[in-house]
């Protein structure tokens, strides 16, 4: 059976969308547009675009900070840079929801260099 989501599907990202799992993610744009709240209430936000991906991210006042600290605060310098999403929950209207979280990508850990076994000893000349 489709889930309300398949049957109503948003433009904009949601917490279902990560399927519980982080996701590595490169700015394509990030405009500030002019959005309609749950109150009907016009606002302006920072809208966050995604190379390869349709639905966009509206950010709110933590996501905003959480981009800013990883890309600087000029939303101009965003385009280009990686950010990681992941699923958390929040509190709101006294209420505990599902939200999208916003951290830097986190590094690989890299392996130390493989020597051959059959040059060691030996000596490299130069």
């Amino acid at each position: 059976m489709p889930t309300r989501d398949e049957i109503f599907p948003s433009k904009y990202l949601k917490c279902a969308d990560l399927k519980g799992k982080p996701s590595k993610e490169d700015i394509e744009a990030s405009p500030v547009e002019t959005l309609k709240g749950t109150d009907g209430k016009e606002e302006r936000k920072t809208v966050l675009y995604f190379q390869g991906k349709t639905k966009t991210l509206p950010l709110n006042m933590t996501n905003w900070d959480s981009v800013a600290a990883i890309c600087g605060a000029d939303t101009d310098d965003w385009p280009g840079n990686t950010i990681e999403l992941y699923p958390a929950r929040t509190t709101m209207g006294g209420k505990t929801v599902d939200c999208i979280r916003i951290r830097a990508p986190s590094k690989k850990k890299t392996s130390p260099p493989k020597h051959d076994d059959d040059m060691e000893g030996d000596s490299i000349p130069f």
